[in-house]
Formats: C-alpha cells, structure tokens, sequence
C-alpha cells in the first residue's frame, strides 16, 4: 500500500504542468524574437543593397552589358537565382540561427570601398566588379552575423561567377591548344606545319581562333563543377578534388576537340568540320564531356547532411537577445555612410580632373637618316583602340621598305574609352590573326633600352611584325597592368593624365626577322618622340612625351 498523499500527488503534476508550459513559453518567444531578427535583418539587408545598387549603379551595368554582349558570360544571368536557390535549401538550418549584426565587419567594407576607389582611378572594371559583387556577402556579415554567414559559405562564394572574367587566359589557351593539336597530329602520323596558332595540313590550313581558346568551355566547366561538388560532396578534399578535375578536363578536352576536328576534315579532303559544323560540334563535344565527369563523379557521391540531425532548437535555458536593433541601426548607418563616401570621393577625382573641349594634335617625329616621311598612309591596317580622343596613321620609307607608325591618345579617359581595355587590339581581329607574341628590348637614339611587346600577325595576303608601348605622362612600358597603376599614381598626383599607345610596325615575307632589324634601325635612328599640341592655348603649350627621355 502506497504512503503518497493524493494532494502530493496532484501538486507535483501541476508544477511538472507549469514547467512544461513555461519551457514551451520561452521557446514561443525566443521563435518570436528569432523571427522578428530575421525579419529586421532581411529589410536593412533589401535597403543597403538597393543603396549599393543605386550608388554603384555603373559597374552593376558594366557587368549586366558584358552578360548580354558576349556569349562566353551569358551564364551570369543565371548565378544570382542560383546563389538564391542555395540559401533557400539551408532555410531550415538558417531558421535555427538569430542574426546578430557583426560591426567588425565594417572596417572590411571600409577598405573594400578604398581597393572600389583604386580600381577606379586606374579605371580595371574587373576589380570594381568584383569589390562590388563582395559587397554582398560584406553586408550579410555585417547585418546577419558571421555564423549565418557561413551557413551561407557556399552560395555567397559562387556569386563570383557573375564577375565576368577570365579573357586574359584566351592567348595562352590558344597557345596550349594549337600545342596539344599539333603533338596529337603527329603523333597520328600526319605531317603538319605549324607556325605559332597557325597549322597547315595536307588539303588546307587552320588557325586557333579566340574562338577555340575553350574559355568558354572552361568557364562553364568551373561553374557546372563547383556546383555539382558542393551539392554531391560532403568533404572539402572530395569539392576540391573534383573542381580542379573540372579545370584539367576541359583543357584537356578542347585540345582533343581541336585536334578531332583537323582530323575529320584530313579523312573527308576538307568537306566536314572546316565551318559552322565545327562550332556546334564543340558545345555536343563539351557537352558529353561534362556528363562524363559528372558519372564519374558520383562513384564518390556522400549523402547530403540533414540539417535536422545536428541543429538543436531553442530550449528554455537557451536565450534569444531581446533587442539588437541598435546595433542593427548602427551597422545600416554606418554601411550607408561608407558606400556613399566611394561615390562621392570618385565623383571629386572626376571633376577635378576632367578636361572639357581639349583639342590636341600629334606631330610624329622627323625623318632621319636613310628614313624618310611621316607622310599619310594608304594601309588599310590600324590598331583597334576605343574611344581615342586622337589618332594619328603615317608611315615612313627606307627605300622599298615602309615602316608604319601609329599613335592612339587619351587625355580624358572614362568607361568605355580606356588606353588599356579588354576590348583593345593592335590589330582588326577581322582581318588578321595572331601568330604569337613576343617581348624585346630596342634602343632610342638616347641610348635607352626601351621593352616593347611584340604581336606577329597575319591576313590573307600578308605578315607583319608588330612593336607597342604605353606612354603615359612620359613613362613607358610595355605591361598592361603596369600601365593601369601608371595611370592611377599619375592621377592622383597630377590629375591630369597625357597617356598613349604607340606602335611601329612592318611586313615580312618569309623571316620575321627581316622585320624586326628594320624596326629596330628605324627607332634607333628616327626615334618616337611624340608632341601633343594643345590646340586650345596655341603652340606655346607644348607636351613632349618620349620613351628615350626617361
């Protein structure tokens, strides 16, 4: 027989009644709270990005152009829904999490706007897109903390991919593959000439256009492989593995893909493969590749990681902060504040450096020696340089042989109209391919060794060795990144930035080096020294700027 009192009983039932309640009052609230934060934080986050949108509205369309202008990047479209979709699948992982706003993350802002400034004034679109693309994970940091931030690792990194980039790999992607198909022919016993991204076969000739670099394929391949990694693996050694595998293969790939195509245009006396065929003959190649690296890939698929076995939910000892609207408001304030003072600053530079209804005319240096001109030409070749404000076109004669002379000035550069921009060539890529490129060291009259790039090019009738330089506020070099920090230390300092592009060139008929001694006796003897007339102020105003004055 049981001693227990009822009563006791009874009341022990209502307190154990009471607990429960309590504890799933607590936990009612602290959902409350939890989701109030998200609420809050989601808001603030909608509002700075549309400030960051409005104030750093041109590289946002600087990007947007590049989707819609070139093929190879047509995939940013897609990037953002993609990162979007990510996150919503770690939505219940995300709802366990109370955003707590991160104010160190405002010192990262601070200096990621500075680095926006620099890349500004040297005027690299590359590196203001992507400080402007980080904006975004900067702000989830700040705003949302940096535990949610890292529940959100992966879909936050793969926005790189809508920073359109990779152009610089094209020539070297031509070179490897004009190697690889060359190595292959060989060694498929079929003779072949080659001649830098040149190849001729018996039955005809192929040239590695950018075309069929395989950056496209490339690309592609980095974004399709990142995101099947971190869908199918849990291990980072496995995502990594896989990523670089998906780097390797399409390199790999595009090389046999040339080769193939050279091969079934020998075996059918150049009927097949040798037009369009070729093109949507790569994207089905590339296609089947990539299927096959994905089959191969999941012999090592991991099953995702539930979320709901890890993840504990609020219980009454666990307690939500009531309040981080302070620091909520801080932190917008403070990001406001910052991304305002990027534009603003450019906008200062801007003003103080532009320069309004300049006209300016280049004398190009006299003849000299054996060499006589300049006198206009009649060649139907030119660099391809945008939004120049002057361009000068002459040549100069040693008897038969004619050296062609061409400057390309910008004394107010902006967006659109740069010295050095990926746009750029020192050739019409309609009319002429490249063969290879080259740097070489000449001599000026002063005695100065002067680098100078070498781009060997060719048309259907003829080949031509071609020399460029950058000179800017009289500072020469050949390096395109070189050229952009010259311009940025030359803006900051002066404002005012005198900078060009100068090229000699010259034809060859069977030995490239006929071309290159001519250029060379020509700049030593004639020399390049440029005079930029002020037209505005009269003669009196004159700026020489000259590689051998250094």
């Amino acid at each position: 027989m049981s001693d227990t009192n009822p009563l006791t009983q009874e009341a022990t039932k209502n307190a154990d009644d009471d607990i429960v309640s309590t504890e799933t009052s607590a936990v009612n609230t602290n959902t409350q709270r939890t989701n109030y934060h998200w609420r809050h934080a989601l808001i603030s986050f909608g509002l700075l990005w549309l400030v960051a949108l409005v104030l750093y509205w041109e590289t946002a369309a600087s990007i947007v152009a590049i989707w819609i202008r070139s093929e190879t990047y047509a995939h940013g479209f897609l990037i953002v829904p993609i990162s979007v979709y990510l996150v919503w699948q770690r939505r219940t992982q995300l709802r366990q999490m109370v955003p707590v706003p991160n104010l160190m993350a405002l010192p990262v802002l601070a200096v990621s706007l500075l680095l926006w400034l620099a890349a500004w004034v040297a005027e690299v679109q590359l590196i203001q897109q992507l400080i402007f693309v980080s904006f975004i994970p900067i702000l989830v940091v700040l705003l949302f903390g940096s535990a949610v931030a890292r529940a959100m690792m992966f879909p936050l990194g793969y926005l790189i991919f809508a920073v359109p980039f990779g152009e610089f790999l094209v020539a070297p992607l031509q070179d490897q593959t004009a190697w690889f198909a060359v190595q292959a022919l060989i060694l498929s016993g079929i003779p072949v000439y080659w001649e830098g991204l040149y190849l001729t076969i018996p039955g005809g000739s192929f040239v590695v256009a950018e075309g069929c670099s395989g950056i496209r394929y490339l690309i592609a391949s980095i974004a399709l492989s990142s995101i099947y990694a971190y869908m199918t693996y849990r291990s980072y050694w496995k995502r990594t593995g896989f990523i670089l595998l998906g780097i390797i293969v399409p390199i790999v790939a595009n090389g046999i893909r040339a080769f193939s195509i050279v091969m079934i245009a020998y075996l059918s006396d150049m009927r097949i493969a040798t037009g369009v065929d070729h093109i949507l003959y790569g994207w089905v190649f590339f296609g089947i590749v990539m299927l096959l690296l994905f089959w191969f890939g999941s012999f090592w698929r991991e099953e995702p990681m539930d979320d709901s076995s890890v993840l504990k939910k609020p219980q009454a000892g666990t307690v939500v902060p009531s309040s981080n609207n302070y620091q909520m408001i801080i932190a917008s304030t403070f990001a406001i504040i910052f991304l305002a003072s990027g534009t603003y600053a450019s906008s200062l530079l801007s003003a103080s450096s532009a320069v309004t209804g300049q006209e300016v005319r280049l004398e190009l240096p006299k003849s000299s020696g054996v060499w006589t001109g300049p006198t206009a030409s009649d060649d139907a070749w030119q660099p391809s340089y945008i939004g120049a404000d002057k361009t000068v076109y002459q040549q100069y004669q040693n008897q038969a042989e004619t050296v062609y002379f061409y400057v390309a000035y910008y004394g107010n550069q902006d967006n659109g109209k740069e010295l050095v921009g990926s746009l750029n060539r020192v050739y019409d890529q309609e009319q002429w391919r490249r063969v290879q490129d080259n740097s070489v060291s000449v001599i000026m009259p002063s005695g100065k060794n002067v680098a100078v790039a070498e781009t060997d090019i060719r048309s259907a009738d003829k080949r031509r060795i071609v020399w460029h330089w950058y000179n800017i506020n009289g500072a020469v070099t050949a390096s395109r990144v070189m050229a952009k920090m010259l311009e940025s230390w030359e803006r900051l300092r002066n404002h005012k930035v005198d900078a060009m592009l100068v090229v000699v060139a010259r034809d060859y008929t069977i030995d490239p080096q006929e071309a290159r001694n001519d250029l060379r006796n020509f700049l030593e003897n004639v020399g390049a020294d440029i005079v930029v007339v002020n037209e505005n102020v009269g003669t009196e105003e004159v700026s020489i700027v000259a590689p051998d004055q250094q």
